[in-house]
């Protein structure tokens, strides 16, 4: 049976505590406390999985904003939602500041508090299994030998690396774009067919010239300048391990006609050598080449091509497993020392996972790793998002009213829209002045006045034109 999640609340409304034990009765094991002293003190006797927190506080000069603070700095590993009738601006966004991730506005329906805690458990299970992954790989000092992510096509993926390791392949080719993964994929691999044997990695696109052909294929003493002493081959330095043809699709033609025969016969006839040997080898070759296409304009030979696919294994592109981009953007922050880690809001998320990612995985870590460096809060928001790629700016902009309203209800988009409008007021309705006054550029101002309601589009090519 699947243990229940440790759900605390601290809120002085003892009323609203009652409603929410009831609201949550079927999903945690609950526990409540009326005041900041006794939940500060819970916090620091038991583990908690998610503490629901109210900001404001009767005959307390504290608030629920200095709860949220020592929870940050106890490292207690709790996620927060704040559940607050809060509606001043400048608050919420002192709020959001702190690194608050998660906010409902009171009074809140029950299932909108379900939805909520779900969303966070959900959020919570992918952080920490992505921390576990990253800590794994921290202590081996590897990049990874295993794909991240729990979409339907990476667990076909998986399942296909677990059955030809079971049916024992011996030419695998791993295809996919640029920045997929399939470095990655040839580690999994060899590390679940057999740990310690070795492996090899020959990049195809240099072994046209004498030296590099010489580390592929080995040579005799005497078979060129320099050649003092015998060399083994890959293929039988390997000793029944794997050979890694990595950019097969880069392969010079004469160079193909030699490795095919070396595949296909497990024979080779070292540089320089009128010899053969027979070698013990898996091969696994990797290209973001269309192979087929290749064939059809004869830059790749389609014998060699039906000798190093046995199997093929293919890796989806990014874009089309977006559901695994918030357990990949946890794995890359995780990577991160423990003060200097960043959280990320669900927006902002959502932004990473709108985003096409060209460059796949690769691109997604470089992105992660310069708002590691570049953002100065402890919080990546949808603003970081689209400073990193701006072509999704526009996509933030088209739903920042729906994102304020979701996020912190009605109240706040009245507040700014009161804030705007006592500033065309005073400026007599000249709405560039109201600009001025309020310290904004107009651009922003009347886009954001739109935003409200309070400028059609008429109005403001008319004002920007003047």
């Amino acid at each position: 049976m699947k243990k229940l999640p440790r759900i605390l609340a601290i809120d002085d409304d003892s009323v609203w505590l009652r409603q929410l034990s009831l609201i949550l009765e079927d999903e945690c094991e609950f526990e409540s406390y009326p005041t900041i002293d006794q939940g500060l003190e819970a916090i620091e006797r038991n583990f908690y999985d998610i503490i629901l927190l109210d900001l404001n506080f009767d005959n307390d000069v504290r608030s629920g904003l200095d709860i949220f603070r020592h929870i940050a700095a106890a490292d207690r590993g709790a996620d927060v939602i704040v559940i607050s009738g809060e509606t001043k601006p400048d608050r919420l966004i002192q709020i959001l500041n702190a690194g608050v991730t998660q906010f409902v506005t009171k009074p809140a329906q029950p299932d909108e508090v379900r939805a909520a805690v779900r969303l966070t458990l959900q959020h919570r299970e992918i952080r920490l299994r992505a921390l576990n992954l990253a800590s794994i790989d921290g202590s081996t000092g590897d990049d990874g030998t295993h794909f991240i992510g729990c979409s339907p096509k990476i667990q076909y993926l998986r399942s296909e690396v677990s059955r030809i390791v079971r049916d024992g392949i011996k030419d695998v080719l791993v295809m996919g774009e640029s920045g997929t993964g399939k470095e990655v994929l040839v580690k999994m691999l060899t590390e679940q067919a057999d740990p310690a044997k070795r492996l090899i990695p020959i990049h195809c696109g240099a072994i046209n010239d004498g030296l590099a052909e010489s580390e592929l294929f080995g040579h005799v003493k005497g078979a060129f300048t320099g050649a003092d002493r015998d060399r083994l081959s890959a293929f039988e330095a390997v000793g029944g391990g794997f050979v890694f043809f990595d950019e097969i699709g880069d392969m010079p033609l004469n160079q193909q006609a030699k490795l095919l025969r070396v595949i296909q016969e497990r024979t080779v006839q070292r540089v320089g050598s009128l010899d053969s040997k027979k070698v013990n080898f898996r091969s696994i070759s990797a290209t973001n080449v269309d192979l087929k296409k290749a064939i059809s304009e004869k830059r790749f030979r389609e014998d060699l091509y039906y000798r190093i696919a046995k199997e093929v294994l293919w890796i989806p592109p990014l874009r089309e497993r977006v559901e695994d981009i918030p357990e990949l953007v946890q794995y890359f922050l995780a990577q991160f020392p423990i003060r200097k880690r960043k959280t990320i809001t669900n927006d902002a998320m959502s932004l990473l996972q709108a985003y096409s990612w060209p460059g796949n995985v690769r691109e997604l870590k470089s992105v992660i790793e310069g708002f590691q460096s570049r953002c100065v809060e402890p919080v990546i928001r949808d603003k970081d998002v689209c400073r990193a790629l701006p072509e999704l700016a526009h996509l933030a902009s088209t739903r920042i009213r729906k994102v304020l309203i979701a996020s912190y209800g009605s109240n706040l988009m009245d507040a700014e829209k009161k804030r705007y409008e006592r500033a065309i007021i005073e400026a007599h309705g000249d709405k560039t002045q109201a600009a001025k006054n309020m310290n904004i550029p107009r651009a922003t101002f009347f886009r954001r006045a739109k935003d409200l309601g309070l400028v059609n589009s008429r109005q403001k090519n008319r004002s920007m034109d003047n």
